[in-house]
């Protein structure tokens, strides 16, 4: 009897290993697959709107065109500010975004009387290359600085950005004293987070799905994304301002930012945004934050210019 026990006992296990190699055989290439393909949907989103100007707000627009710092040639559309036409600020949207998406924030500033620059997305540039989340749309807002830079009638530049674009100016401002004062909005701390949310409840098979999209995201991109890491360098922005904007519902990334950021900063949660809601949610404030803040960092510049 016992013999025979033993014999089903090794009869079972062999059974059962063979199952779990014939499951991960078979579920692996498809989880894989899935990974790859929703990977490839997030970086490639295609031109989102019209390479639109602020004439449709009444401003003059000048078409631009400039290098981005890994070469793509970028157009754009530069408007020369009424009142401060020396201070240009760099207006961003989010994610795959044409130079339509920028104009409400871009309309904002010209409002005021600042020079505005806005600029299509790498994509709308060339429909071949990915929307990397900011990672090399910080070398465009780069390309932007070099030719705002350029221009004898610019002497201060800043930038702000919403998501993707507000990822790739922190980026950006680590690398370029330029960049005199930034307000980036609802970014990512890093790509590498982003996709594993560390911080929240999900079970083993989550995990290891979050995993796949990780390693196919970074081949797809060609870098790791823990490279895409606001968090890891903004605080080499100081002692240049910082006014992070986050929405109510996504403040827990703009608070780890805040808190590796070095002063002068500031932190506005906006109450009952989501993501890139902020307008939407308290649209006189956000327009009078923006505005206070650029005002503010300027004015002060322009005192200690001799």
């Amino acid at each position: 009897m016992f013999p025979s026990l033993a014999f089903s006992w090794k009869r079972f296990v062999r059974l059962g290993v063979t199952a779990l190699v014939t499951l991960v055989f078979l579920f692996l290439p498809i989880h894989i697959y899935l990974a790859w393909l929703y990977a490839h949907l997030v970086l490639n989103p295609g031109c989102q709107g019209n390479r639109s100007s602020l004439e449709v707000y009444g401003f003059p627009s000048e078409a631009v065109e400039f290098p981005s710092r890994n070469g793509l040639v970028l157009r754009g559309w530069f408007s020369r500010g009424e009142q401060h036409p020396e201070i240009a600020i760099i207006a961003l949207p989010g994610h795959g975004g044409n130079t339509e998406a920028a104009l409400p924030e871009a309309g904002i500033l010209a409002q005021a009387g600042y020079s505005t620059l806005i600029y299509e997305h790498r994509s709308c540039a060339d429909p071949s290359l990915q929307a990397s989340t900011g990672y090399y749309e910080a070398y465009d807002v780069l390309g932007a600085v070099d030719y705002l830079r350029s221009r004898p009638d610019v002497e201060h530049i800043g930038a702000l950005g919403i998501s993707e674009g507000g990822t790739a100016i922190i980026l950006a401002a680590a690398q370029e004293p330029a960049l005199e004062a930034i307000i980036p909005m609802g970014g990512y701390t890093s790509l590498e987070d982003d996709i594993l949310d560390p911080q929240a409840e999900l079970g083993l098979y989550d995990r290891l799905v979050r995993r796949l999209v990780l390693w196919t995201v970074g081949w797809q991109l060609g870098i790791p994304p823990r490279a895409s890491s606001p968090v890891s360098v903004i605080g080499q922005i100081a002692p240049r301002p910082i006014l992070l904007i986050y929405g109510e519902h996504e403040a827990v990334n703009g608070q780890a930012l805040y808190e590796a950021a070095h002063e002068p900063k500031d932190l506005w949660v906006v109450p009952g945004a989501g993501h890139a809601g902020y307008y939407y949610a308290q649209p006189e404030e956000y327009r009078q934050r923006i505005l206070t803040f650029f005002d503010t960092v300027f004015a002060a510049t322009n005192s200690q210019t001799p």
